[in-house]
């Protein structure tokens, strides 16, 4: 759907493009033939993102709890993990509209995010795979060039899917210590809608944006508990397909700001950015042992999400496309865990290295 609407527009295209992101920035439409699989200059994550589209690790220390702690280090209140995501924003097409204050971006996004107890040198397990993966994206930009207001975009996401996976070994261990809830099903599909304000079409130059996102469950819940996997009787059934879409919270809000720097002659630039996002803690307690009675029941919940980042990023001179940019800095983040099924766990709080490849 996505690529047939980039199909229509371009089809009315008449001028000419010359060569290079520039052309693109500045000439007139773009034939149809020119916009197929060029690299997008706008519709990028932003580094305040949890999960974005491009290459990130991080190395964060982090709140530590036994219930993903393969080791068992229970009396450490915070350990070192790693947290890698692989993530890419494949294009498809990519060009300017009418006489260039308009621009379309259609690409796909995915990305998989990995958990690994580096720090645990007996195995190093994998702890979570969470991944996402969805129809085509599109987004519009209008250039308007006045005052602090460059530009602004609207982008939608039909469709989109995650589903999340812990370790094999963790879940191992799991079964051994007894606990009541062996794995929750975090699957869910939702659709996208983003509104952004200065898209940092020319990353070279200081740039202020606003991002407010908007996500919304197709059907279901967030998650949902196969009775063979434990005590489904202490999940909080708000989350699942079995309560009516009204009774759940079928929706995630987020609004994000980045700042970045003009560059200096070697190619550095520094960047800050900042998310603060509101979602729901699942609804279990995934320490409650399969022994306990009474078992203790957690209501699902809203709560808000706080995402920093502080840093530099080296802009290769003279390329724009995918591996062109390197940043490394800080990330703090404090709220409910953001991985898994995890995500039951609220006051989850790391801070770390963080390290990013566009």
């Amino acid at each position: 759907m996505m690529v047939l609407m980039a199909v229509t527009l371009c089809a009315e295209s008449t001028a000419g493009i010359g060569r290079g992101l520039d052309s693109l920035r500045n000439t007139g439409a773009t034939p149809c033939r020119r916009g197929w699989f060029r690299y997008p200059q706008f519709a990028h994550s932003l580094y305040a993102d949890m999960h974005p589209n491009f290459v990130r690790l991080d190395i964060p220390y982090a709140t530590n709890r036994p219930v993903y702690d393969w080791g068992n280090h229970t009396n450490a209140p915070y350990r070192w993990q790693t947290m890698g995501v692989f993530g890419i924003n494949l294009p498809i097409w990519c060009g300017n509209l009418k006489d260039s204050t308009y621009a379309l971006a259609v690409t796909m996004a995915l990305s998989a995010n990995i958990w690994m107890d580096l720090f645990d040198f007996r195995t190093s397990p994998i702890v979570d795979v969470d991944y996402r993966i969805g129809l085509p994206t599109a987004t519009f930009l209008h250039r308007v060039r006045k005052g602090f207001l460059r530009n602004y975009s609207v982008q939608w996401s039909p469709f989109k899917h995650e589903s999340t996976h812990i370790g094999d070994e963790l879940q191992i261990r799991v079964i051994d210590r007894g606990y009541a809830l062996r794995r929750v099903n975090v699957s869910y599909n939702y659709t996208e809608f983003v509104f952004t304000i200065n898209e940092a079409e020319d990353r070279y130059a200081e740039n202020h944006c606003i991002r407010l996102g908007l996500m919304l469950l197709w059907h279901g819940g967030w998650f949902n508990m196969d009775p063979d996997a434990g005590d489904a009787s202490i999940v909080d059934p708000n989350g699942t397909e079995f309560v009516p879409y009204f009774k759940r919270n079928p929706w995630e809000l987020y609004l994000q700001y980045q700042y970045q720097s003009p560059t200096s002659k070697h190619g550095f630039q520094g960047v800050a950015s900042v998310e603060v996002r509101n979602r729901e803690c699942y609804g279990y307690d995934l320490s409650v042992l399969a022994t306990d009675n009474p078992k203790r029941l957690q209501k699902d919940r809203r709560v808000f999400t706080y995402n920093i980042f502080l840093g530099a990023r080296y802009n290769t001179p003279n390329y724009d496309g995918y591996f062109s940019r390197f940043a490394l800095g800080l990330r703090v983040y404090h709220g409910n865990c953001p991985y898994g099924q995890f995500r039951s766990i609220a006051n989850y709080s790391q801070v770390g290295v963080c390290m990013m490849f566009e």
